[in-house]
Parts: C-alpha cells; sequence; structure tokens
C-alpha cells in the first residue's frame, strides 16, 4: 500500500512537470523587429524566442550565414532610410547592417553594441562578419561608413 502512495506521489509530479512544460512551449513566440526592402526583396528581422531570424520574400537569393547577433534586432538608417553601401572591389552589389543586443532606455530609446552585415552578391545574401561589444549605437543615426567597408572586404570575420 505504501509503495502505491508513492508511485501515485511520483505520477503526479512527472504530470505536473510535463503540464507545466507544455504550457512554456505555448508561450513561445516570434515577433518582427524591423523590415525593408531591398532590391525588390522584403527583408524582415524576426526574435523566435531571444534568436535572431531573417525572412526573405520572395526567396529570389540564395540565403548562407546566419544572425550572430543578440537578438532583438534591427536595421541600421540614416535619416529613416536603411543605410547601405556598394563595393564592387568585394563583389558586394549592397550592404546593409543588423544591429544586435539592444535594449530600450526609460524614454524608449533603442541602442545597440553588436553589428553583423549582410552582403548581396550576385543572386545570393550573406550574413557576414560580427563586431561585439561596440558603443552604443543607434539604430536611426547608424556608425561611419568605414565599418561597412570593413565588413564588406572580410576584415571583420573572425
Amino acid at each position: 500500500m505504501r509503495t502505491l502512495v508513492y508511485i501515485s506521489a511520483i505520477i503526479l509530479c512527472l504530470q505536473a512537470c510535463k503540464d507545466k512544460k507544455e504550457t512554456s512551449e505555448e508561450n513561445q513566440t516570434m515577433v518582427i523587429t524591423d523590415t525593408t526592402r531591398i532590391n525588390g526583396v522584403l527583408l524582415e528581422l524576426i526574435d523566435d524566442n531571444g534568436v535572431g531570424k531573417l525572412k526573405i520574400t520572395p526567396d529570389k537569393y540564395k540565403l548562407s550565414g546566419n544572425i550572430e547577433v543578440k537578438s532583438p534586432c534591427y536595421f541600421l538608417r540614416y535619416n529613416g532610410k536603411v543605410t547601405s553601401y556598394t563595393y564592387p572591389d568585394f563583389n558586394v552589389q549592397k550592404i546593409i547592417i543588423i544591429l544586435g543586443a539592444t535594449k530600450k532606455d526609460r524614454l524608449n530609446k533603442i541602442t545597440g553594441t553588436e553589428i553583423q552585415g549582410l552582403l548581396f552578391k550576385n543572386d545570393s545574401i550573406k550574413i557576414a562578419g560580427v563586431l561585439k561589444n561596440y558603443s552604443p549605437i543607434n539604430p536611426e543615426t547608424g556608425i561611419d561608413e568605414k565599418d561597412y567597408w570593413g565588413l564588406a572586404s572580410g576584415i571583420y570575420e573572425k
């Protein structure tokens, strides 16, 4: 009889743990944090439970690499437009930069300390090098062009 009580108690505990796990899986969410249109392609940055992802519509470009900066992520802009540069010497038709490790302050101003390049090359998009522990960056004012060049040239790769 005593064994039956112990087994019943263990089963109840296991069931409670299972129910809690199912509840936490239901609370998982995907949030679009930023969007832009480059070369006729819609790019969406997605925060998938703390993991940054990039969605491309339509998928006319082959995507290589993963977003490594901490989510939520944003595209860098200047005067409301996503900043891009072209570097034919590196076969980069266009580069834009993703800002990660972002936080909001008390006034809802967003800043981030990690950047990662998004390189458009012929029929592919390469998610390039990462710079971490950068000085806080506002996604609406962007960064200096030298960092776009560094990411496009590959100097910032590992």
